[in-house]
């Protein structure tokens, strides 16, 4: 079987602006170049730490069935994100993306693994989408 490897994750939204300027100013995505479509919008974002991977925000079609209930649905809160569907993320300065968080207002859940090392938040972007940030090195167990 072929070695994969990631090349993007996407995540529809009725704001194309507004999720990106999120991603940017929260979590330090960069935007690339992205096609120009005809009848919906796009933004192509990368991590700097990670340029083989890209998100991918593509304006939600109208006419598509429904959003699915999801995490993120109105009136869930963070703290059942740990085992629900999220993004994850890792940061060096832990203690400094938290205080962000806070200071922006953002509704969020902290834990700690049982190594007694690995810090967690969980959070939802604009969208609903869940996020996780931990203090621990990419590709730790979670």
């Amino acid at each position: 079987m072929a070695t994969l490897q990631l090349n993007h994750i996407a995540r529809e939204t009725s704001d194309v602006a507004r999720l990106a300027a999120f991603y940017e100013a929260v979590l330090g995505f960069e935007r690339v170049p992205s096609p120009a479509y005809s009848g919906f919008q796009v933004a192509w974002l990368r991590l700097p730490g990670s340029p083989d991977a890209a998100l991918h925000l593509i304006e939600r079609d109208p006419t598509a069935a429904p959003v699915a209930v999801g995490p993120g649905a109105e009136g869930a809160p963070p703290s059942q994100l740990p085992r629900r569907h999220h993004l994850a993320f890792s940061v060096a300065d832990y203690d400094g993306f938290v205080t962000g968080l806070k200071a922006r207002g953002t509704e969020l859940f902290e834990k700690t693994q049982p190594d007694g090392r690995t810090r967690q938040v969980f959070f939802f972007d604009p969208d609903g989408n869940g996020l996780e940030v931990t203090s621990s090195a990419a590709g730790s167990d979670k």
